[in-house]
């Protein structure tokens, strides 16, 4: 086994989540396109067919095409480590189920950045003189200006009197600004919980629907606009929200997709009440302006319009909703303005409504930088949308394989793309989607069953002598089991172990009821290499206890989620059967 090999998997590796191709489009759990790509690059050759049963967001295609083309950084990164690295184009092909991930892939690998940032300049540019005037707001001065973003609230019932106040004057608390739990009503001065204050619902008419629905009602609380360079902010008024309603009225939004969600596992009876349709998850303003937007891209030459659609639905799902939010950071004096959590479909107390034009101008030069980083590789990426579980490649074809397959019970991406997907008029297939969710009727081992599956096919289309590197993260280890059970049953062998340290771990990672930070990273053979196990543990109880005795001090939170992670790594190279959960390890540092 080569040096570089060694190298890779001697320690933790790093992958960062930053830079252009990693923040053109975010997605939950996505990995380092520049990380993936030293992976490529030490494991095969020029030439070489690389395959991914699992694309996601497309990171593997994007990584192969940067063999072809590394950055500064990743030649930095391995000299630093000492690998050796064969630069030079690779072959990929992708398999993806959702359609919205194929869409990316495919983008994302094929734009040239001059053309597209012509072509997004006058989209812009002609949606900016459609749209303004829904944007345009009055300043503190009396002056005509444009909204960056407003911050609306719910409208709650005080428990003891029955009136109506908006939850923002209940929650929040200036100087300095933090969130509140319990409250006094202005009204009657009793105590109100917020938790526990029942939300005002209200009946509108749906202008899609052409009847009336019942949702919560929420009303404009704080403006944040410019008027020429100056930016400025102050509290909405009831002229705002009058003036608000007036110029929503009546605005043409016919060719607008009506799409019923289908809820499954991120359904919550509280803060989704109302919401049964795709619009519902916008204001109406902003909804018309995506709209529009969506609208506009068939005029444009058919070449560039997957990169519009994917430029849109980067700034869609994760800013343009209700689902956009507020934070309140220590010595902060005032709102942090943040996006959508990922993996979850959480609406807050207090949703913002962001400008999407100018959120879309921003956003522009991070996707002209990520095009530009990969538009002279000569590398080729195909990607498929369908399941992996028939895969259409020639048995011994593939000379290797990276892949991150879903977590388990940790992501239910098909019910979180709809969002993107619905605007594109096709969502995921979810039957053939690999997940344990009671909603889809998937318990461990349906899931089970489908990576096996999977992992059959990645046996069979490997040459004898390939590789494939696994990433996987679960904080239970009947997940894990699962999994090993899936290689193996294929013929797959566990040749080496470590962990992929991701710099800064997605929302779902740091928040999970038990957190596991770093994804173990798995070699996998089909040729049994004689790997000469360590017999210095029995079994993986002894090795848990060991390593929780030998974990530096004071054993924390922070150091119990290194522990464990370190644990999956070392049951893997002991062959050992993974029993405990995460859970085990927290249970010291509580």
């Amino acid at each position: 086994m080569s040096k570089s090999i060694d190298i890779l998997y001697s320690s933790p590796f790093p992958s960062t989540r930053t830079g252009a191709l990693f923040n053109a489009f975010s997605y939950p759990t996505k990995i380092s396109p520049e990380a993936e790509a030293i992976f490529i690059a030490c494991h095969s050759n020029i030439g070489d067919t690389i395959f991914d049963p699992f694309g996601g967001s497309g990171t593997t295609g994007i990584a192969t095409m940067l063999t072809d083309s590394p950055t500064e950084s990743m030649l930095k990164k391995v000299k630093e480590l000492g690998l050796e690295p064969i630069w030079g184009p690779r072959k990929a092909v992708v398999y993806e189920l959702s359609p919205v991930g194929c869409l990316l892939g495919r983008a994302m690998c094929s734009t040239k950045s001059v053309i597209f940032k012509k072509y997004t300049e006058t989209l812009l540019k002609v949606t900016s003189d459609i749209c303004n005037e829904v944007y345009s707001i009055v300043d503190p001065e009396g002056n005509i200006g444009l909204l960056r973003h407003a911050i609306w609230s719910d409208i709650v019932v005080c428990p003891h009197c029955g009136m109506e106040i908006p939850y923002a004057q209940l929650a929040v608390q200036d100087n300095p600004l933090t969130f509140k739990e319990d409250s006094l009503c202005p009204h009657c001065g009793e105590s109100v919980h917020l938790a526990d204050a029942e939300r005002v619902k209200e009946t509108v008419n749906d202008p899609l629907l052409h009847r009336e629905i019942s949702v919560k009602k929420r009303r404009l609380y704080k403006l944040y606009g410019i008027t020429g360079k100056k930016r400025w902010s102050r509290y909405a008024t009831e002229n705002d929200q009058t003036s608000y309603n007036s110029t929503m009225a009546n605005r043409d939004i016919t060719s607008s997709p009506i799409y019923p969600i289908k809820w499954g596992e991120l359904y919550r009876q509280g803060y989704h009440y109302g919401i049964t349709h795709l619009h519902h998850f916008y204001t109406s303003r902003n909804w018309f302006v995506f709209n529009t937007l969506w609208s506009q891209i068939s005029q444009y030459p058919e070449d560039i319009r997957d990169a519009l659609k994917i430029f849109l639905l980067s700034y869609n799902s994760a800013h343009s909703t209700l689902m956009t939010r507020v934070v309140a950071k220590k010595n902060n004096p005032d709102f942090v303005i943040t996006g959508a959590q990922p993996g979850v479909l959480y609406i807050s107390g207090l949703p913002v409504e962001k400008n999407i034009l100018f959120g879309l101008q921003r956003k522009l030069k991070t996707f002209v930088e990520a095009f530009e980083k990969i538009e002279s590789s000569k590398g080729e990426v195909q990607f498929v949308n369908g399941s992996s579980t028939n895969v259409l490649l020639e048995d011994n074809s593939v000379d290797y394989v990276f892949t991150d397959p879903p977590f388990g019970d940790f992501i239910p991406y098909s019910e979180i793309n709809q969002l993107n997907e619905a605007w594109m008029g096709i969502v995921t297939d979810d039957a053939e989607e690999a997940i344990i969710n009671p909603a889809q009727g998937k318990a461990i081992e349906e899931y089970s069953n489908l990576m096996t599956a999977v992992f059959g096919q990645i046996s069979r289309i490997m040459k004898p002598a390939a590789s494939c590197t696994l990433v996987f993260h679960s904080a239970k280890s009947v997940i894990w089991r699962a999994l090993v059970d899936a290689y193996k049953e294929a013929g797959l062998s566990s040749i080496k172990a470590s962990i992929l340290d991701k710099v800064q771990p997605s929302f779902k990672q740091t928040n999970s009821s038990v957190t596991v930070k770093g994804d173990p990273l798995i070699l996998l053979k089909k040729e049994n290499e004689n790997v000469q196990y360590n017999e210095s543990f029995q079994d993986d109880k002894e090795l848990a206890k060991y390593l929780v005795e030998q974990a530096p001090m004071p054993y924390n939170k922070d150091v119990a989620v290194k522990t464990f992670s370190k644990y999956i790594m070392m049951c893997i190279e002991h062959n050992f059967v993974i029993t405990l959960d995460a859970k085990y390890f927290f249970e010291y540092a509580s």
